[in-house]
Order: C-alpha cells, then structure tokens, then sequence
C-alpha cells in the first residue's frame, strides 16, 4: 500500500472512530436500552399468559422503548412465557451477554483479527443489536455460518458451497429456515438454499412446520391471524419507527416491485460465494429494515476496494436514513462492479480490507 493511499486510508478510519464516538455518545448510551428488543416480546408473553392481546394494534402509536410493538410470530410465545418466570434483570442483561457472544463468534468466522474486532463490534449495526438484545445479531450469526467455513486468512474467509453433497442437508436447511422464520421479510437465504439444495430446504421448512405445529395447540389459530394483521399494520409506512427500507421512500407499489426483484434476483446468484448477493439482496429488498438488518452487508465490505468499505461504513456509522442508504448504495454497486468488471476496474475494485495487512 503506497503513501498516499495509507493517508487516505488513514483519515477514513479516523473519520469512521469518529463518527462511531458520536454515535455511541448521542444516540446509544445517552438512551437506557439494554435488552429492549427482548423486554418487548416479553411484555407480549406476560398479556398472552394473562388472556390479553400479545399484539396490541395501540402500540404503534407508543414512544420508542419496551412499549413497541410486538412483531414475531406466535410459535415463540411458548418459549418466551418461560423466561417470564425467570428474573427479567438476568433474562435482559443475558440476552445481551449472548448477542454479545453471538456477534465475536461471527466477526472471528468472518476472519476479522482480533485487533479490529472492538471497533467492528463498536460500529452502530453491531452495537445496537448487542445492547438491545435484538434477534438479528444470531440470524447474522447463522447467515454467516450458513455462506463461510471457519477457515481462512485475515479479512478472507472461505466461502461455503452449500451445493455441495458433503455439506450436511440438515445444517443448511436448518440455518437458512431459521433466519427467515425470525424474519419473515428476509426470506432470501432460504431461496438461496432452495435453489442449490432443495431437499435441505425442505429438511428445514419441515422442521420448522413441526414447531409450529407443536405449538398450534397452545397458540391456537387465531393469533395467528392477529400475527398477520400486526405485520400489515407495522407495513404501514406513516409508522414513524417503522425503519427505513425501500417502500417507505419510494412511490406506492414501486418499493415493493423492487423487493420482489430482489427476492428473484437471489435464484441467480451463483452457488460457490452466494454469502456477499444474498446479503446485498436481502437488505436492499427487505420491507423492514433497522440498523442492524445492515449486517448483512458486511461480506460485500470484505470484497470491495478498502477505501469503498470504510466510506460506507462511515455513512452507515452517521446513524441517519440518508447515511444508510448512502452506505447501502456504495457496497451494493462496489460489489455489483466487481461482480460484473473486467480488466482495470476489476482489478482496482479488488483491492480489498486484506491489502491492508499484506502492505
């Protein structure tokens, strides 16, 4: 890496420090928050457990907190009624113990070194997923799982073929249906798999049919006509904390035709490094989208030019819809460029977070 090239680097990452301080500063420890994203389902358990509505329409006009409202489908009802039991200081400071946990082991299979790892962990998606406790920091774990062996160089890891025979139908399946059951809107992995191993996603679409069927009982089918009620509500793009994926920027119709062709797109990735597409695809497209959902960007990151990778990672770090759709936009057509380049281009797009440590 020549000089100037090491200053520029130089001064994206001081910006980046920068605007990570800010963030943590103004946006995350100045609100007490640890564990919210649990409190919430827990709130929903204990006025199912009562007879009342788990899915209470009044809450999309409550204030950010633990009065949001609740979004998960009704099969974890039974599993969160349990931890009700249990002392909610452990159940939240846990939960955030274990997205914590769940986050290190995803950056080290990502092969990010140790060194980085507290300013990766520091970069708003991360941050708030762990201190919420949010669910989306172990579907980011299993994604990576699912796209990358636990092998590789730094900032290099190796690709997983799932279409490969060798690789367990079970594991595959099970992982590429467990992101879309907590997600519904992120159904892409599991496309994905479909396409390349059908027996496994069916191996894992079945199993998860076991759990719901399993609860059914316990549930019954009413609430899970309220769970579809409550998703059109939380559609509702006049919902201020609602996120801010495409359809609530774009004319009416036009953000969900775009979704859709995202949701296509994913049957042509290719089998062999599908992990950095499907991520792409599954922020871009998906119809409910926080700061954490920018996670899945993160295999593109380690793809691109450095210096793309930190510039989005800078207008992703502002904490603003602008910056994360800035910062959306630059991995999607860094990787898009590199995916379909040839020649010079190609070969300056490829200058990748790995030249940093071979320089």
């Amino acid at each position: 890496m020549n000089g100037p090239r090491r200053l520029l680097v130089a001064a994206l990452l001081t910006l980046l420090v920068l605007l990570i301080v800010k963030a943590q500063i103004w946006t995350i420890w100045a609100m007490p928050r640890a564990g919210v994203d649990i409190e919430i389902p827990l709130r929903a358990a204990e006025r199912w457990l009562a007879g009342g509505e788990p899915y209470d329409a009044t809450a999309f006009v409550a204030t950010p907190g633990a009065t949001q409202p609740f979004l998960y489908p009704p099969f974890v009802l039974p599993f969160l009624a349990v931890l009700t039991w249990l002392p909610r200081g452990l159940v939240l400071w846990g939960s955030v113990g274990i997205m914590l946990v769940a986050s290190l082991f995803t950056v080290r299979r990502l092969r990010i070194p140790w060194i980085w790892v507290p300013l990766v962990l520091a970069w708003p998606p991360f941050t708030e997923g762990i201190l919420d406790g949010n669910l989306a920091m172990l579907m980011f774990l299993a994604f990576v799982v699912l796209f990358y062996r636990a092998s590789g160089s730094p900032w290099r890891p190796d690709p997983r073929d799932v279409s490969e025979p060798g690789e367990s139908a079970v594991e595959v399946g099970a992982l590429a249906t467990a992101i879309g059951a907590v997600k519904v809107s992120q159904p892409h992995a599991w496309l994905f798999v479909l396409h390349y191993r059908w027996r496994a996603a069916a191996i894992g679409a079945a199993a998860m049919g076991v759990v719901v069927l399993a609860t059914l009982p316990i549930t019954g089918t009413e609430l899970w006509f309220d769970w579809v009620a409550q998703l059109r509500r939380a559609s509702d793009t006049t919902w201020d904390l609602g996120g801010f994926a495409m359809p609530r920027f774009l004319p009416p119709g036009v953000g969900l035709a775009a979704a859709l062709v995202c949701i296509v797109a994913v049957w042509f990735v290719p089998h062999r490094d599908g992990g950095p597409w499907v991520g792409v695809l599954s922020t871009v497209g998906s119809l409910s989208l926080h700061i954490f959902g920018l996670l899945f960007l993160v295999p593109a990151m380690l793809i691109i030019r450095l210096e793309l990778a930190l510039i989005a990672a800078c207008f992703i770090a502002t904490y603003s819809y602008e910056g994360c759709w800035a910062g959306i936009l630059v991995v999607s057509i860094g990787y898009g460029a590199y995916t379909f380049t040839k020649g010079p281009v190609r070969a300056w797009l490829t200058d990748t977070p790995s030249s940093w440590v071979e320089a």
